[in-house]
């Protein structure tokens, strides 16, 4: 299929898909085009942009090669308390 028997057929999907799926894609293609849409959200509700995750992801895999992490059964326990009601 070349590329204009393609744009011919996404715009038709397009023209056929519901709001929610339409949302979903205007999404994905804005930040195709703009790295400054936001493609996710830090735990405070600020935005994470695609230019700076590649560099925060490559930051959490440096800090876990240097043993900067905690196990499995760690973050079981402390969730543990994340969940108790203090009095």
């Amino acid at each position: 299929m070349s590329a204009v028997e393609m744009r011919e057929q996404v715009h038709q999907l397009v023209d056929e898909i519901d709001e929610r799926l339409l949302k979903a894609v205007f999404l994905m293609m804005s930040s195709y085009q703009n790295e400054e849409v936001p493609i996710g959200y830090e735990m405070d509700g600020s935005p994470i942009y695609g230019s700076e995750l590649g560099e925060l992801l490559d930051q959490e895999v440096e800090a876990a090669k240097q043993g900067n992490y905690i196990t499995v059964e760690e973050l079981a326990k402390r969730s543990k308390k994340w969940l108790t009601r203090t009095k």
